[in-house]
């Protein structure tokens, strides 16, 4: 049971609650940006790139450079409210990285923007989930691949992006952390280095808890006593090649066993603060 598991983050009571309160309206503040961009980006920008790059392929290309562009001008705003601060062990590597599958661990709903705001023409496999009922349904249809779709066509989809020297980010758990750990890891990202022979770069999110964006946790809720800090840790390739002289389903569970080795909340503890 949870209750018997270790907190990642021992439980701290607030000390400044005009501080904390603050935070609050600073989160409230950064999510309606976020939600009203969303909408602006779907019915306005989407339907009027069309008409610019008819092809499929050049839409993608520079949408998801806009993506890259304005999620790093959000984080910026971010920034300016004092909510959050990102800090990267090895700068600009993300940005200059080509045809490779990007891993990380998943403490919070804005992994996903922290990432993509460092990968100019980065694709994403978000949770099928996150497609339904909602104004991102529309931007994950364009741009993105979702978990639904079958492996084999998401692989020739990926193939494609990769070739092109673009890189897909993936978490593997497949949903959010909890606040006792990471999940089990899924073996699809590690198929699919296998499959295009691409390397992966796994990614360790550390840095302060992400209380209030973690799974199950309230909107009116943020860190008692610090703004959300990302600390980036960029850890060494793994590439399929190592694992070559196997069968494909034996060398998955290697590579996705290598992936959590090192992206393991034990084995970066000293990036959690």
């Amino acid at each position: 049971m949870d209750g018997e598991k270790t907190l990642l983050f021992p439980k701290e009571k607030i000390k400044n609650y005009p501080l904390y309160f603050l935070r609050i309206i600073s989160k409230l503040i950064s999510l309606s940006i976020f939600g009203v961009g969303s909408v602006l980006l779907s019915i306005i920008c989407f339907p009027i790139a069309k008409l610019i790059f008819p092809k499929k392929q050049k839409f993608q290309y520079h949408m998801r450079h806009l993506i890259y562009v304005l999620f790093k001008f959000f984080l910026g705003i971010m920034w300016s409210l004092n909510l959050l601060k990102i800090k990267v062990n090895k700068k600009n590597y993300l940005d200059n990285l080509k045809s490779a599958i990007i891993v990380a661990n998943h403490p919070g709903y804005f992994d996903s923007v922290v990432m993509l705001s460092m990968l100019k023409h980065g694709s994403i496999v978000p949770k099928a989930s996150l497609s339904k009922g909602s104004v991102m349904q529309v931007i994950i249809k364009e741009l993105y691949m979702p978990n639904s779709i079958p492996f084999d066509d998401m692989v020739e989809l990926a193939k494609g992006d990769l070739e092109a020297g673009n890189c897909i980010m993936i978490f593997p758990e497949g949903t959010r952390s909890t606040p006792y750990g990471q999940h089990v890891y899924k073996k699809g990202a590690a198929r699919l280095s296998l499959r295009a022979n691409v390397p992966i770069i796994p990614v360790y999110i550390g840095g302060t808890e992400k209380r209030g964006l973690g799974k199950g946790d309230k909107i009116l809720q943020v860190n008692p006593n610090h703004r959300y800090v990302y600390d980036l840790q960029i850890k060494d390739p793994i590439y399929p090649q190592e694992f070559a002289d196997v069968p494909e389903t034996i060398a998955a569970k290697r590579i996705t066993e290598k992936m959590k080795a090192a992206l393991s909340d034990e084995a970066n503890a000293m990036y959690r603060y």
